[in-house]
């Protein structure tokens, strides 16, 4: 099974991380995020923005880190659409529409944003990561709109892969069932145990926990996602989650890891 490490970033923090080869094959850098928000914090209906900084997340900085790498680990870079702030939660005008202005934006800001990444050979995905969802959106609205983006924009191209990061509160009702209804569509998924609702004060009761999701994804595309925020750590400690992680590593029970991780040291608001 692939061993895969994915850094959710929105600086440029993935140049002071050191990548072993033993450890992953892969590692894949997911930019957060592209918001269908405007700047006065108003729905867009599809036409995403990119809300990470771009004076440090550059074509450069990812070029020099690839040049940093082993040259056995691959690089991918992943768009993840959406944001964990309920203020920008999916809420669409109607799925058409979402579906033709999202496939247009995503496909402007990989191709014209991102233009020498794709010049040096370096792939794109796309990941899904709302953590909140409008009350009026239905599950298989939410499945119809973000499955046929990734049909569309694999289809022409921009992106090879695709993932879907569920949590909780979401997995059950949205993101089981787009996964159900495009699950050959969908590469990875990235699932965010940091946000479970009930404390997990042990490594067995995150097993268990993992048992639970397992049983929804199959093994071979699921990532244990973590956040290295302390805001994050309430109902889940970092020991307990890097005891349960060392195990499923040493298991290769699951395909990799990912981490919520940016600069602490230089911190600043992400724009």
């Amino acid at each position: 099974m692939a061993q895969i490490f994915r850094q959710y970033t929105y600086d440029d923090s993935f140049l002071k991380v050191f990548v072993d080869s033993k450890l992953a094959n892969e590692y894949q850098i997911a930019l957060i995020f592209a918001r269908d928000y405007d700047g006065a914090g108003q729905p867009t209906n599809g036409i995403f923005q990119i809300s990470w900084d771009q004076t440090k997340v550059t074509p450069s900085s990812i070029l020099q880190f690839r040049e940093r790498l082993p040259r056995n680990v691959s690089l991918k870079v992943f768009v993840s659409i959406g944001d964990r702030d309920v203020n920008y939660r999916f809420r669409p005008l109607d799925a058409q529409s979402w579906i033709s202005n999202a496939t247009d934006s995503l496909t402007a800001i990989i191709r014209e944003q991102l233009y020498a990444l794709t010049l040096n050979q370096i792939e794109f995905g796309l990941d899904i990561f709302y953590e909140h969802i409008d009350d009026s959106v239905q599950p298989s609205g939410f499945a119809q709109c973000m499955g046929q983006l990734i049909v569309n924009l694999k289809a022409a191209k921009v992106i090879t892969a695709a993932s879907i990061s569920p949590s909780a509160s979401l997995n059950e009702d949205y993101y089981s069932l787009l996964n159900q209804r495009f699950l050959n569509c969908i590469d990875w998924v990235d699932y965010q145990f940091q946000n479970e609702i009930n404390s997990v004060d042990s490594p067995v009761l995150l097993e268990e926990r993992f048992g639970a999701v397992s049983k929804v994804y199959p093994r071979r595309k699921l990532l244990a996602g973590y956040s290295a925020e302390n805001d994050d750590w309430t109902n889940l400690s970092p020991i307990v989650f890097f005891v349960f992680g060392s195990k499923l590593f040493s298991s290769k029970k699951v395909a990799g890891f990912s981490i919520l991780y940016h600069d602490f040291v230089n911190k600043n608001t992400p724009p």
